[in-house]
């Protein structure tokens, strides 16, 4: 699902940032000096939006063109060489010995992490240090590969993982003012299994870091038998020895000053198409309102399906529809996952019991043991002919391998039992489902809310194809149980008590928008009464029309030829279905902007699938609440996802997860390449570049825009704190688009808002 990389250095600013992470771990967080002269070049930015950059960053817009024309040379720091006693004795002999450091710890790593729910139910003293503290007495690999008398070593370890630190520390003998720089770097060599272990108990107890310390304590340890066994050790030599080499970088605030100019040139020309602001009051005269996931790939869709008919009119609004789903364990055990079906920023607050289908219980048995790391290929023999010939039948594409089971499942009405108190939760969800979405109640006959959902085939990043405003799963059953409530009796009148009155003629239908494929599915049509068929089967041609529209557009990107519309959707299908493919479809790539805003400012403008749109009216949002959500979730985790294919983009060695071709799965908790070493923590290279090597995602920050007041966006910021130090941070642009007119201001972390013009790319005071 969306990860931020960058979490940890949110309330730090991007080049600060940049500065660690190039230390710590070697990589890269902003392009280099020639791939921003190579857009400059290109036209992408100009003189006017260096000179505005320049002034933010407090240099020269003279410096910044001389680099990128190549008359100045280019800036550069040095770079401080702390590196662990196995890189340096790498360094000096041609060794090997922090690869086979790291590919034996995270062989450990991979073993706790099989445990599950278990590990972490554990009794102190039987983490993950306390494990392998008494398996490294006997354990021999270590030995094979050249360090002899390891294992009596490991009898002398203390037991607690603090005092192993701090002993090694003192062994090795790294200065005091040294020791941070040291700690992370050993972190930073196995910073995939670092995060996953920070990012596991942050789940659990946000101040628990336990099982990182866990994992810092074995490798200290393990880099100070490097420095004690290893053939021709020199125990003696420092972290920072007097004959390294000094490394030299580039300055990462000049390159920050670049790339915020390159984004005012994007932000210029992309938010430039923006609408003006509406002079007409706001009526619903459409047949059908559909409301989609803010999702990139609904923009397209929506676009084409307005296009189908002026009757309709489409919504914008995350993809859990405001129901923050707690699903029941049978059903979290079926999706291998978490049972919540939300953005990880919210508490799953409403409960889903689905009603599970009989026999069900022996395949949900097999997928939860295949899932471990040792046991997938045990799990296989044991089930026998019947596997074999069902792999079979998937491999050769005689059956579907997406799982619709959420599209169909059976459930019970959240808080249907417990009296009035429960009747009322049901009523405050559909009112918040109503005031989120901006919906009100001046509603449509025939009401859509569609989901999404990605199909794929033998693939252990499949969650990255699916909703992120439902924790990495599909939105089908959040759209259901929306449409649920919506409709029952009870809940509506509950509603007109509280002036909030459906009318009688308005129903609410659930679909799925398949993004692999871009067909829309509409969702138990035997619950669709009679009188509303007619409606149905209307909008089902209108959808089939606009995704036919979408698959055309979209076909270019994926490398297809022109063919017959039915042709497309047969290979598409097929695609999805094909266990070799390692690019179904190109999921998120491209995002750049999210923009909050009424429609009128965005139909029937070609955003290109680029950005997250948003549903919001400011004039109905008096106390801000609607704005506070959007900020403190959606726009959250669209940053989130934002950042992720930035950083898998601009460095995928480090920060992404390699060729999907050389992937082996961990059980359920991720991939590494080849036959070992660290687990990979972001995106596959081909989610993010062509078969040409071409990057397809562009790495830009998010453009974020809010159709309200710079004031009362300030007012709801100072509210949403994770929010407030992305903006500040520079993790994400923000810009103030005013209500009642075309004027764009930008925020300028550190000195507030300054006009935007969409004409001449300059900010003006």
């Amino acid at each position: 699902m969306a990860v931020n990389p960058f979490l940890g250095f949110a309330s730090v600013p991007v080049d600060a940032a940049a500065r660690s992470v190039s230390e710590g771990l070697g990589a890269d967080i902003l392009p280099p000096f020639a791939e921003l002269s190579r857009r400059w070049r290109a036209g992408e930015f100009d003189d006017a939006d260096l000179a505005s950059a320049a002034r933010r960053m407090g240099t020269t817009d003279r410096q910044l063109r001389g680099i990128l024309d190549g008359s100045l040379p280019a800036a550069t720091r040095w770079r401080l060489p702390v590196r662990t006693f196995a890189e340096w004795h790498d360094w000096r002999h041609g060794t090997t010995w922090q690869r086979t450091v790291v590919r034996i710890v995270s062989r450990w790593c991979a073993v706790h992490a099989a445990d599950g729910e278990r590990a972490w139910r554990l009794p102190p003293g039987h983490g993950l240090w306390s494990r392998w503290r008494a398996a490294a007495r006997h354990d021999r690999p270590l030995d094979v590969a050249g360090l002899r008398g390891f294992r009596l070593g490991a009898t002398r370890l203390p037991e607690d993982p603090d005092a192993a630190i701090a002993a090694m520390l003192g062994i090795l003998g790294v200065d005091a003012t040294e020791r941070e720089q040291y700690l992370y770097r050993l972190l930073g060599g196995m910073h995939g299994w670092a995060s996953w272990f920070r990012r596991t108990a942050w789940e659990r107890d946000r101040d628990d870091v336990s099982p990182v310390r866990d994992l810092l304590a074995i490798l200290v340890c393990m880099d100070a038998a490097v420095a004690a066994l290893a053939p021709r050790a020199e125990v003696s030599t420092p972290a920072v020895p007097s004959s390294a080499p000094i490394d030299a970088t580039e300055d990462e605030r000049l390159r920050l000053a670049l790339q915020d100019a390159l984004e005012d040139g994007f932000a210029r020309r992309y938010l430039g198409r923006i609408r003006g602001a509406a002079r007409q009051a706001r009526t619903v005269d459409a047949d059908v309102q559909a409301v989609f996931c803010i999702d990139v790939r609904s923009e397209i869709l929506r676009r084409h399906l307005e296009a189908q008919s002026g009757r309709v009119q489409t919504a914008g609004f995350a993809g859990f529809f405001g129901v923050s789903l707690r699903l029941d364990a049978a059903a979290e055990t079926r999706a291998a996952g978490t049972g919540g079906r939300c953005p990880v920023l919210l508490k799953p607050t409403v409960p889903v019991k689905t009603l599970e289908e009989p026999g069900s219980g022996i395949g949900q048995a097999l997928g939860t043991a295949m899932s471990a790391p040792g046991a997938a290929f045990s799990s296989v023999e044991l089930a026998g002919a019947a596997f074999g010939l069902r792999m079979a039948a998937e491999a050769t594409g005689c059956t579907s391998c997406g799982d619709h089971h959420e599209e169909t499942v059976r459930f019970a009405l959240p808080f249907r039992d417990g009296g009035d108190e429960r009747a009322a939760q049901r009523v405050d969800v559909a009112e918040s489902i109503l005031r989120f979405t901006s919906l009100g109640t001046n509603l449509a006959r025939l009401v859509l809310l569609c989901g999404h959902a990605g199909q794929s085939a033998n693939n252990p990043h499949d969650a990255g194809l699916q909703c992120g405003a439902c924790g990495g799963h599909g939105g089908a059953l959040n759209a259901r149980v929306a449409c649920a409530i919506l409709n029952d009796a009870s809940v509506r009148t509950g509603l007109a008590r509280r002036g909030m009155a459906i009318p009688p003629a308005t129903h609410f239908v659930a679909g799925v928008h398949d993004t692999s494929t871009d067909e829309v599915r509409i969702l138990y049509q035997l619950r669709i009464p009679a009188s509303h068929a007619t409606d149905v089967n209307r909008l089902e041609a209108w959808l089939a029309a606009a995704s036919a529209a979408t698959r055309e557009e979209r076909r270019p990107r994926l490398g297809i030829e022109e063919r017959e519309p039915g042709g497309l959707m047969r290979l598409l299908r097929r695609r999805s279905n094909d266990w070799s493919q390692v690019r179904p479809e190109w999921a998120l790539a491209g995002n750049a902007a999210f923009i909050a805003a009424r429609r009128e400012r965005t139909r029937g403008v070609d955003l290109g699938g680029r950005a997250f749109l948003h549903d919001y009216d400011a004039s109905m949002d008096e106390d801000g609440s609607v704005l506070r959500l959007i900020l403190s979730a959606p726009l959250v985790v669209a940053s989130w996802i934002n950042l992720q294919y930035f950083a898998s983009t601009l460095d995928n060695a480090r920060l992404g997860a390699g060729d999907k071709l050389l992937h082996n799965r961990i059980g359920a908790v991720g991939v590494v390449l080849g036959n070992g070493g660290d687990l990979r923590p972001g995106l596959p290279l081909q989610s993010v570049r062509g078969e040409d090597g071409r990057c397809v995602h562009d790495p830009i920050r998010l453009q974020a825009v809010i159709e309200a007041p710079p004031a009362k966006v300030d007012e709801v910021l100072e509210t949403c704190p994770h929010t407030r130090d992305l903006v500040d941070g520079g993790w994400l642009r923000l810009f103030a688009l005013d209500p009642a007119g075309d004027g764009l201001r930008r925020y300028v972390p550190g000195e507030g808002w300054e006009a935007f013009s969409t004409d001449a790319g300059t900010l003006t005071a």
